[in-house]
């Protein structure tokens, strides 16, 4: 199920660090920068609109957090840094990914100290599967705002991408004490405490707080149910999946699944036997 969420969590989180603020010769205020338009959409001028209407985002994510207040460094950002950052907006609005890179790593050597480039070159990197390499951008964003709640969000998704569960919680606890309107820190907490190998209302409470942003909450809550012999609560997270745009192979797997529970006829190539599925 890792690469499932990457995809949905990347377009959600990124909008959070580059939310539209106005025109190029801006400083930054409130710890983020003048941009354009985004890649994942939130209104028609930034990131979350696209993020709406894109089938591999899965779902409709709340508004952004509030930012904290901007560390003092991050006002006197270099226009040349500035300028590396939009350019790897449009690069990204155009599908190239390394090239957004590049410029993100332009700017950062103008100006090393640049929060916000940190942090989306970070969600770049978790893209493109180099988890490690994101892990590197995110520590060092957080060490120079260590108050930032979207930072401690973005760490906490690559900690639990590296299957380093007991961090990803704490990371996740960090950005909800600071901001506890952060679903998909609700998800991250949810998902790093089953990791874990517990299941605790408290992580059971976050997953069903988190799926109608993150569908895939509800497969976790399915597999949950699915133990514990809760043939009727399976179902009902498996066809609150279903509502909300998903990929079609996992689908048809909770398709195929919700036809073998209630013994209802199922499409053809679906398992025979009623079982956990493994969802990609």
């Amino acid at each position: 199920m890792k690469r499932m969420i990457v995809g949905l969590f990347v377009f959600v989180v990124f909008a959070s660090h580059l939310h539209a603020q106005g025109s190029s010769n801006r400083r930054p205020v409130g710890g983020k920068i003048p941009i354009g338009t985004g890649t994942a959409g939130s209104d028609t001028a930034d990131p979350w609109e696209t993020m709406r209407t894109n089938p591999e985002t899965n779902s409709v994510h709340p508004t952004p957090h509030a930012a904290s207040p901007a560390p003092v460094s991050q006002l006197r950002i270099p226009p040349k840094a500035v300028k590396e950052f939009e350019r790897s907006q449009k690069a990204i609005q155009g599908g190239d990914v390394r090239a957004s890179i590049d410029h993100l790593q332009k700017a950062l050597r103008i100006y090393p100290d640049f929060i916000q480039a940190h942090n989306a070159l970070g969600l770049l990197f978790v893209q493109l599967h180099e988890y490690e390499k994101a892990l590197t951008e995110h520590q060092t964003a957080l060490s120079l705002d260590p108050r930032s709640a979207g930072t401690h969000q973005d760490l906490s998704f690559v900690l639990l991408l590296l299957d380093r569960n007991q961090e990803a919680e704490a990371e996740a606890r960090q950005a909800l004490d600071l901001d506890s309107q952060l679903v998909a820190s609700r998800y991250v907490l949810g998902r790093a405490i089953v990791g874990q190998g517990h299941v605790t209302p408290e992580g059971m409470e976050m997953l069903r707080q988190s799926e109608n942003a993150f569908p895939n909450a509800s497969l976790v809550l399915a597999h949950i149910y699915f133990t514990t012999g809760q043939t009727d609560q399976v179902i009902a997270e498996l066809r609150h999946y279903l509502s909300a745009p998903s990929d079609s192979d996992n689908k048809r797997k909770a398709e195929c699944w919700i036809a073998q529970l209630s013994q209802q006829p199922s499409h053809a190539g679906c398992p025979t036997e009623p079982a956990r599925p493994s969802f990609r």
